[in-house]
């Protein structure tokens, strides 16, 4: 479970809420909005993205409230779709989710920056335009930054002659966020939901995965993924976003709360986030867990943000859509 440190970015959002809670007039009726989450309401991104709810809703002072739907109300996938559309408000999840219809999503996951960095540099403004124009939300922030990814695995993998992790033979569950990557190393992937792949590895159907640098504990999957691949890569990319149209009909002084919190939590929870990896990955070492390094390392790391960006290229071109500022986008949030 997410030590006490995960706790942290509570106190430092609620102590703003305190703060602009107390200059915003209450009215006589708050503004609904609803907002659902594609993760299992024990992990650790359900639990902060639920708790900013909370306390956008008691900053308020009686302005607005954030009503959270119940996990899978609406599938993981279809939830960004559903936000475009109007059929629900607001959505915490992974940019990744909806980097088909807005291939420049991959440069959160991939980034090797932070949400303080892109929003000084620019290249949060750059995301939040074309998924404004090309999606029809909000981008109101970065909201989990600060976790990684790894591959995990029953057996300890192999490495071929070039000092890669050589997947043959690997029955590798995918999903969105690093598909791309898998099988530019020549991996047999099965897409999965991350509900379904507790079972998946208990049925044989899959023998290795790829999560973050916190929650697998809580997923119960070290249960049969013993071995842990390094260097980790990619970075969690849960953001926050809102129907772009509902976002512009709300009064000024409520979209400055929502905002101004969203980004106070960023930082918070980045540190939080920062804190529990190096925690999970002590107590998974601890109870067994091997860790196995790449000897290729930065061929690896290198191979995982070009995959990337070459699927990003790939869909814009399909599209029928201009690649000239993808240098440019890459250059921002790539920024240390």
């Amino acid at each position: 479970m997410p030590s006490a440190k995960s706790t942290r970015f509570i106190l430092a959002v609620a102590g703003l809420a305190a703060l602009l809670g107390a200059g915003v007039p209450r009215a006589s009726a708050a503004v609904e909005l609803t907002l659902v989450h594609p993760f299992p309401d024990f992990l650790i991104y359900t639990k902060q993205c639920k708790q900013l709810a909370a306390d956008i809703t008691e900053a308020s002072n009686g302005k607005v409230t954030i009503n959270v739907l119940p996990f899978n109300s609406i599938k993981m996938f279809q939830q960004p779709v559903a936000v475009r559309k109007g059929r629900v408000d607001m959505v915490c999840t992974p940019n990744a989710f909806f980097a088909k219809a807005v291939p420049e999503n991959e440069a959160v996951s991939t980034s090797a920056s932070n949400p303080q960095t892109v929003r000084a540099n620019g290249g949060f403004e750059m995301l939040d335009r074309l998924q404004q124009e090309h999606f029809g939300v909000k981008n109101l922030g970065w909201t989990s930054s600060g976790g990684r990814f790894r591959i995990y695995m029953k057996n300890a993998p192999n490495f071929d002659a070039d000092g890669l992790l050589d997947l043959s033979g690997v029955k590798l569950r995918d999903n969105p966020i690093y598909g791309a990557f898998f099988r530019a190393m020549n991996a047999s992937t099965h897409p999965l939901p991350s509900t379904e792949v507790y079972s998946a590895l208990e049925k044989g159907l899959v023998d290795a995965s790829a999560w973050a640098t916190i929650g697998l504990k809580d997923l119960k999957w070290d249960k049969f993924l013993r071995h842990a691949v390094e260097p980790e890569f990619y970075h969690t990319d849960i953001g926050w976003f809102i129907n772009l149209e509902r976002w512009n009909g709300l009064d000024a002084d409520v979209r400055t709360l929502i905002q101004d919190m969203v980004i106070e939590n960023e930082v918070a929870v980045r540190n939080a986030l920062l804190a529990d990896a190096k925690s999970e990955r002590a107590l998974l070492a601890e109870e067994g867990m091997e860790f196995h390094t790449v000897p290729a390392g930065a061929v690896y790391s290198k191979l995982a943000v070009d995959s990337a960006y070459a699927r990003m290229v790939e869909r814009l071109e399909e599209a029928g859509r201009s690649t000239d500022h993808v240098a440019k986008l890459r250059e921002l949030w790539q920024e240390q």
